[in-house]
């Protein structure tokens, strides 16, 4: 519901050409975060830190819904950002604790599988309360829905919790000391912020933030790129991306990314993994950041007739996803499905390049979305399985944080990427295409101003808009060549039908050992 109201909700509040700013701001704290939930799910345990993930989930929702202007709405998001990053990470995890390899695609494909609802439900829903002037409820409901659906979740995992802890009672010195109490001492404070590195988490916001933020406001809210604001900023980035990398590099005791401890992320299959979904992140980010705002104004259609115009991806990607998580089930091999997904993928964005003009057909466009959604659902999962079956046990949680970091730092730079050029373009195609005088600010800010201009001013609005969206598909089309180019090198093993998961530390052994007995005869 959320993503359909965005545009409306960022021109009521006269912001929509930075609009970009609440995805990359959400994904600098994902990036972060992201590690931190892992490391605290692997200490406290998984029921501890999914709670604490949707507690903050609902506040944030319950202050966007009362934010009077974009600043709070930002700041709302902030707290959104806290929670979602532990919601994303820890499903992954708990998905691959609780099934073995063989299983791990098709439940990871199930888990997505009521999305689809929302998908067709949350467009309706939201127009029907933006058309009454109430986008706030929005907002308001997720809380609420929120409760009632984390419910049964959260009272799994606690009591699976609350079991072990009655079993391990006779050892309540060894557990008193893996729960710290809440106001812990000086000492253990230290300790705790060594384990999780706060430092290091907080040199990569300021690294993160001082080097995208400018990227997106220099031009509309700075005063261009050589004001005195954007160049300090982008300076003081610069010196926080050194000191982050001195940080990480000589002086954390449990880095961010554990390269040198851990021989999982030297794995090539992991690494690779990661950059080929990253890849695709950023082509979603960069393509689709004002894909909606494109699709009102150049077809002067509502929230919710746009929304159903660019559901087509979300749609093949979920199905592509459970269908390719059974077939990997029944043939135990994933390396086709990525090779298949990335050219469909490529196939897909190329096709957006015509489909996306203003006068192409809505079926046309819808066909371009979901052959794009399906290529990226077919590669998402069996490199999700792979990234976390070439790791040992132990790395599982920390090897998916990894996994999704890469996500959250390409869709920040995707989303960047595109607040930058739309922003940095426009103005010149308007001066070319846009006759008479006209408001700049107003035309960008809101969609309606922009809908209701005279018709040689609109068309001239549109076809700058059509240019700018052009080159944003260009571009993910050279991200999707990339995204198959990093899957070629991923190591090939089979699929266990077994569960790998030990029952104690002495029976632990690498699944990447066990991966190699296998290999031979699959793909």
């Amino acid at each position: 519901m959320v993503a359909t109201i965005i545009p409306a909700v960022t021109s009521t509040l006269s912001a929509n050409n930075i609009s970009s700013i609440l995805s990359t701001v959400t994904f600098i704290l994902h990036t972060v975060f992201l590690p931190i939930y892992s490391k605290v799910a692997d200490k406290t345990g998984r029921a501890e830190a999914y709670s604490v993930a949707i507690l903050l989930y609902i506040v944030a929702f319950i202050i966007m819904a009362m934010a009077p202007d974009y600043e709070t709405l930002v700041a709302g998001q902030v707290i959104y950002a806290l929670g979602s990053s532990g919601t994303q990470v820890l499903g992954p995890i708990v998905i691959a604790d609780m099934t073995s390899v063989i299983n791990r695609g098709l439940f990871q494909g199930l888990y997505s599988l009521p999305a689809l609802i929302c998908l067709f439900v949350a467009p309706y829903v939201a127009q029907a309360l933006l058309d009454r002037d109430q986008w706030r409820w929005v907002y308001g409901m997720v809380p609420i829905l929120l409760f009632v659906t984390c419910s049964p979740l959260l009272f799994g995992l606690w009591h699976v919790r609350l079991k072990q802890a009655k079993k391990n009672q006779n050892q309540s010195t060894q557990a008193a000391d893996h729960n710290p109490p809440f106001f812990p001492s000086g000492q253990r404070l230290v300790r705790i912020t060594n384990e999780l590195d706060l430092i290091g988490s907080l040199l990569l916001i300021a690294a993160l933030s001082l080097t995208l933020f400018p990227l997106v406001l220099a031009i509309p809210r700075w005063g261009g790129w050589g004001s005195a604001m954007t160049i300090n900023t982008l300076m003081s980035g610069c010196i926080a991306w050194i000191l982050f990398s001195l940080w990480e590099t000589k002086f954390a005791t449990n880095p961010i990314l554990p390269w040198s401890t851990s021989p999982s992320f030297r794995s090539r299959t992991a690494i690779f993994g990661v950059l080929s979904c990253s890849t695709v992140t950023v082509i979603s980010a960069t393509n689709w950041q004002y894909f909606a705002t494109y699709l009102q104004v150049s077809r002067k259609i509502n929230a919710k007739e746009a929304t159903y115009l660019e559901r087509g991806y979300n749609v093949g990607y979920i199905i592509a996803q459970l269908i390719v998580g059974y077939l990997m089930k029944r043939n135990a091999v994933w390396r086709p499905f990525i090779w298949v997904g990335t050219m469909v993928l490529v196939l897909g964005v190329l096709l957006m390049i015509p489909a996306r003009l203003p006068t192409s057909s809505d079926a046309f466009l819808i066909i371009s979305q979901t052959l794009a959604g399906s290529g990226s659902g077919m590669m998402n999962i069996p490199i999700v399985v792979a990234v976390q079956s070439c790791v040992e046990y132990n790395d599982l949680a920390i090897i998916t944080a990894f996994l999704q970091i890469g996500g959250s730092i390409a869709a920040s730079i995707g989303s960047t990427l595109a607040g930058a050029i739309w922003n940095t373009l426009l103005p010149g195609l308007f001066k070319k295409y846009v006759p008479g005088d006209y408001d700049y600010k107003k035309i960008v800010q809101d969609i309606n101003y922009a809908i209701s201009l005279p018709k040689d001013q609109y068309d001239g609005v549109v076809q700058s808009y059509s240019q700018v969206q052009k080159l944003l598909t260009t571009i993910a089309a050279v991200f999707s060549v990339m995204a198959f180019l990093f899957s070629l090198p991923m190591q090939s093993f089979g699929l266990e039908k077994e569960d790998r998961h030990p029952t104690n530390d002495s029976t632990r052994t690498s699944f990447t050992r066990r991966a190699n007995i296998i290999r031979k005869g699959s793909i």
